[in-house]
């Protein structure tokens, strides 16, 4: 990075890029660490998610007691990572997960107060991205696209606003089981409810919020209600599959999308952090409309 000139792009784990991932690398981006939380001896332990594989994760969930738990509070380590990117460039921009389901933007925008403290000087922006996953990566990856060919941060940060609106995820789940235990299901269809009557959901964001758009009586019906969704949601500009632990269906789903999408379909694990919340065999679809 060109010292005062490039603007450095932040993010968190949340956005299922680690940072020893090609696409962190190829764009430079600053990845810090959500904490995931397993119940070990009486108590929860914290682990950084990046220092646990997918493979481990899920190992480690199943043995569990109890579900794990994540932490979005991150003030320290992202005011750190401010402060040392401060020797590289004045300008940083931090986009983070969803501020409705997780506290890492605020604990960003505590960790720029903290910085700014220390060095007057260095300017930063911190960007709620409304996403999760892939959703969220799409506007890290077009933040740092447009930083290394010069803009600046106000630039960035305009295009980002513009952008979020088009950014979209739908996902359906193989259980709700997570989401009950981890309280995340309140606006959705409940958990032990779905269960009885058989009733799986299409889910997705919307303001940041995590809602239903749609149902059917089986995860395949849903499944393929989803990919009915996103081609009627308009000119797709890309799109990538996610999945927790379960690549064979998110290679079923990606054949499927090529029907309606001609552009290249990356598939990617989502993660430790989203793997707690969704369960194992969740299958989505991050996309971009123009």
């Amino acid at each position: 990075m060109t010292p005062q000139h490039k603007v450095a792009v932040v993010t968190d784990s949340c956005s299922s890029v680690r940072p020893e991932d090609e696409l962190a690398n190829r764009y430079e981006v600053v990845i810090i660490p959500v904490d995931i939380k397993f119940f070990e001896g009486g108590r929860y332990v914290p682990y950084s998610d990046l220092e646990i594989s997918p493979k481990e994760f899920y190992q480690r969930m199943r043995a569990s007691e109890k579900l794990p738990q994540t932490s979005g509070a991150i003030t320290g380590r992202i005011a750190k990572a401010f402060e040392r990117l401060s020797t590289e460039t004045d300008s940083i921009i931090s986009i983070h997960v969803t501020s409705k389901h997780s506290v890492a933007w605020e604990s960003a925008l505590l960790g720029k107060k903290l910085a700014q403290e220390k060095i007057p000087g260095l300017l930063i922006e911190v960007i709620d991205s409304k996403h999760i996953s892939f959703g969220l990566w799409f506007l890290v990856e077009h933040a740092a696209v447009l930083s290394q060919k010069g803009a600046n941060l106000e630039q960035i940060r305009e295009e980002l606003l513009q952008m979020i609106p088009h950014i979209h995820l739908l996902a359906v789940l193989e259980s709700f089981e997570n989401l009950k235990r981890g309280g995340r299901a309140d606006d959705l269809v409940k958990a032990h409810l779905a269960s009885l009557l058989s009733i799986y959901p299409v889910i997705g964001l919307k303001g940041g919020k995590l809602v239903q758009f749609a149902r059917a009586r089986s995860p395949e019906k849903a499944r393929k209600k989803m990919i009915e969704m996103i081609g009627d949601s308009g000119k797709l500009v890309r799109m990538a599959v996610l999945h927790t632990n379960i690549p064979g269906m998110a290679e079923e789903v990606k054949a499927s999308l090529q029907k309606i999408y001609k552009g290249e379909i990356p598939i990617y694990e989502a993660g430790p952090v989203l793997g707690v919340h969704a369960g194992e065999g969740a299958v989505g679809v991050a996309f971009q409309t123009a």
